[in-house]
């Protein structure tokens, strides 16, 4: 048996330089993004998941970057010879409401995230069995080998809730959660603000802050006037076209982080006329990739080759579709029968509109009848969600540090949610990445996910259009502040010096 910890040395550098975190204090911090719901094994949208990682712990979680993993609930764990038996070692912690936190209630919450109908069960296909040993041990048992259980252990989705709690009231729990993250939810009143405040019982100490107010805040203009009038402690997604601004701007920092995300637009393969392979490679051949860094990104990010944000096994290599307006108006004319293609944006996300103006142009050049279509973002989402829609601008972010959370999702029809809701199906590609979840040596993977990568992209999966970074802003006062790789912040971390 292979014995796994993973140490590491908490802020040794603080006394160097005479000071320390303070406590107490609310964090003021506008959202783009608002929760749609609190319940873990339900969301797919990063409004609700970026702040239930605030909320509840899962068994392993990301480090202060998101590229490694650090021990969560599991303090420990051992890996079999074989690679197929995973024991998983708790440590003393309680949930929000002062219970002890239980290997069954870990085996519960992971039993109900591997529902093959829930949108992230294809994480956990490779489990065969759950064994419950004792009260801090939990043994999963795996149909083969599965190089990247650990890191999915760290999913959202797999948090470890309170079985007790949630079975009594699943309703209930969706609105305010009993988890053992370091925050637990005062007050939530949807369209407006998530209220969270410091989880006493936390196993990791108590978070710096005592309050965090997430505000609702669709309109970039707005984030950025209430940052400056100091009405905000932090905003992310700050406009592009105001980045240089902020960042000049006495009092007030502007980061640019690298994570796991892509713009791109999402595509129905079941929705005429895009069931039609010639007319999504056409959609890719008209997309002036360079007018949207230009116009929209202001030249933050990287036009993309891929499906999938840039990650481990990216292969920069693979050939992109390139801007070509002849070759797309020759597809155009032998393949498209004049079906309207309705373009969908939220409301209030000008970036989003940008983007959709230039693809319009370049789209209607090419022969193709296109309408922008714009409502709200839960609108939006749920229409992509119910299968309801023919193209969407929006973007995706990776949960995990490992390639194979994304590469199933949206590329492995029989994965989660039907191919994220694209209903792409490519069963070549479906096997390519069953084949990359069994292999353990990166070089081996490496070649599977490239293979996979041309393939989706020259099926004209979707329209990628930028591996974009993110692009927040914060007052001088906030310290302990960082964007990790996977898209979302780790709270408990940042404290105010004022």
């Amino acid at each position: 048996m292979k014995k796994i910890f993973i140490l590491f040395i908490a802020m040794l550098f603080l006394p160097t330089f005479g000071f320390a975190a303070k406590q107490g204090g609310t964090l003021t911090f506008a959202r783009y993004q608002e929760p749609l719901t609190l319940d873990p094994f339900i969301p797919a949208d990063n409004g609700s998941i970026w702040a239930l990682e605030q909320i509840c712990d899962s068994l392993t979680e990301p480090d202060d970057t998101g590229n490694g993993l650090v021990p969560g609930l599991a303090e420990s764990w051992d890996i079999s010879d074989d690679g197929l038996t995973y024991t998983f070692h708790l440590r003393d912690a309680t949930h929000s409401n002062g219970d002890t936190v239980t290997a069954s209630d870990a085996h519960f919450s992971i039993t109900k995230i591997s529902d093959p109908n829930t949108a992230y069960g294809f994480v956990f296909d490779p489990v065969d069995s759950m064994e419950v040993l004792d009260s801090k041990t939990l043994r999963i048992n795996l149909k083969h080998k599965y190089a990247p259980l650990v890191s999915g252990i760290s999913l959202f989705s797999a948090a470890v809730v309170s079985q007790k709690a949630y079975e009594a009231d699943p309703e209930a729990f969706a609105v305010s959660p009993t988890c053992s993250g370091p925050f637990v939810v005062e007050s939530w009143k949807r369209g407006d603000r998530l209220v969270i405040i410091a989880n006493e019982n936390y196993w990791d100490g108590r978070p710096n802050l005592d309050k965090v107010e997430m505000l609702y805040i669709p309109e970039g203009n707005a984030r950025v006037i209430g940052l400056k009038s100091g009405d905000y402690d932090v905003i992310t997604g700050v406009p592009y076209s105001q980045a240089k601004a902020v960042k000049n701007t006495s009092g007030l920092n502007l980061e640019v982080q690298t994570v796991f995300k892509l713009d791109y637009v999402y595509l129905n393969h079941e929705a005429a006329p895009i069931d039609n392979k010639d007319i999504r490679q056409a959609l890719n051949y008209a997309a002036n990739r360079e007018a949207i860094m230009k116009a929209v990104f202001f030249g933050y990010g990287e036009i993309p080759n891929g499906y999938m944000p840039k990650m481990a096994f990216h292969d920069p290599n693979v050939k992109a579709i390139p801007y070509d307006m002849a070759k797309a108006k020759a597809l155009v004319a032998s393949s498209y029968d004049g079906t309207k293609i309705e373009l969908n944006i939220d409301a209030g996300n000008a970036p989003a509109k940008q983007m959709a103006t230039i693809l319009q142009q370049g789209w209607t050049e090419a022969g193709l009848n296109v309408e922008i279509v714009e409502a709200d973002g839960g609108t939006n989402w749920g229409k992509i969600e119910k299968g309801d829609f023919q193209a969407t601008v929006s973007y995706i972010t990776s949960d995990i540090n490992d390639d194979d959370e994304l590469a199933i999702l949206q590329a492995d029809y029989t994965g989660g949610a039907k191919a994220f809701f694209s209903n792409y199906n490519n069963p070549e590609v479906t096997s390519i990445l069953r084949q990359a979840r069994e292999v353990s040596e990166p070089d081996e993977r490496a070649k599977l996910y490239s293979q996979a990568q041309e393939i989706v992209v020259w099926d004209g999966y979707s329209v990628p259009l930028n591996f974009t970074p993110a692009v927040n802003g914060y007052q001088d006062h906030v310290k302990g502040w960082r964007n990790l790789t996977t898209g979302w912040w780790w709270l408990k971390d940042v404290w105010l010096d004022k």
